[in-house]
């Protein structure tokens, strides 16, 4: 999975981007294959006037995904990546369930006649 990772208006620390990172791979390799890619924007929105002004917006691809966006807010930028790597992991087990059970893949129960 390659992981893309952007900071704006906000400084890039090494401990935020090993944050991000560490949350990304344990929320999303158990998708394997099926992640191909992740791209994380980091910024502050706006500036110094404080309040919940920090932004994680977290794209990601897979060739069997529809392309997955989100977005989070929060006043403190770990909160945010924490809560939208979260967000993100459901939504792309949502659309893979999906995707199998399109294709007949999914597992049903038949009921004996």
């Amino acid at each position: 999975m390659k992981i893309e990772l952007r900071f704006r208006g906000l400084e890039a620390s090494d401990s935020l981007r090993e944050h991000t990172v560490r949350r990304i791979h344990l929320h999303l390799s158990r998708f394997g294959q099926d992640v191909s890619a992740v791209a994380v924007r980091i910024g502050d929105v706006n500036g110094p006037r404080g309040g919940l002004d920090k932004r994680c917006r977290i794209t990601v691809r897979g060739p069997r995904l529809r392309l997955s966006t989100l977005e989070e807010l929060s006043a403190d930028a770990y909160a945010a990546v924490d809560s939208a790597v979260a967000r993100v992991a459901r939504a792309v087990g949502r659309d893979l369930e999906r995707a199998r059970d399109a294709k007949g893949d999914g597992q049903s129960v038949r009921k004996a006649p």
